[in-house]
């Protein structure tokens, strides 16, 4: 069995081994940066994770103490009409409440009048014999 350095000149050999450990070094060199980029991107995750967690606290202490003040001064929770919540003085919550009551009352006093019910009544009741009778018209 012959050995590999035999076919090949010795600067040959030299030049080859030196063009591989070439080669070797880029690709360690890129290694250690993908590795070194790897870290860094952890401890960003890592820092901003923390960051939202401390904004997290520091936002349920605020609410914690508003939510005191408030009760503290005689305020009153209150949720409009799109779900979103309000802390008013009670004069505010009174005169909100009031204009709720008032705009309620007014959705709920429209009624049709009797004449206007008698129509609908007439009317479907003529659609259904309209259609009762196409039936026996098309059965025949």
């Amino acid at each position: 069995m012959t050995k590999p350095n035999d076919h090949l000149p010795a600067e040959e050999q030299e030049a080859i081994a030196t063009e591989f450990r070439q080669e070797l070094e880029a690709e360690h060199e890129e290694r250690q940066q993908a590795q070194a980029e790897r870290a860094q991107r952890a401890r960003e995750r890592r820092n901003a994770r923390k960051t939202r967690q401390e904004a997290l606290a520091e936002a349920e202490i605020k609410e914690k103490v508003r939510a005191d003040f408030y009760k503290e001064n005689g305020y009153k929770l209150y949720t409009d009409s799109a779900g979103r919540k309000h802390w008013l003085t009670p004069e505010e919550y009174t005169w909100r409440m009031a204009a709720r009551a008032q705009r309620d009352s007014r959705r709920k006093t429209f009624e049709p009048s009797i004449w206007v019910r008698q129509k609908t009544v007439v009317m479907y009741g003529g659609a259904i014999l309209l259609a009762v009778a196409l039936g026996l018209f098309l059965v025949k």
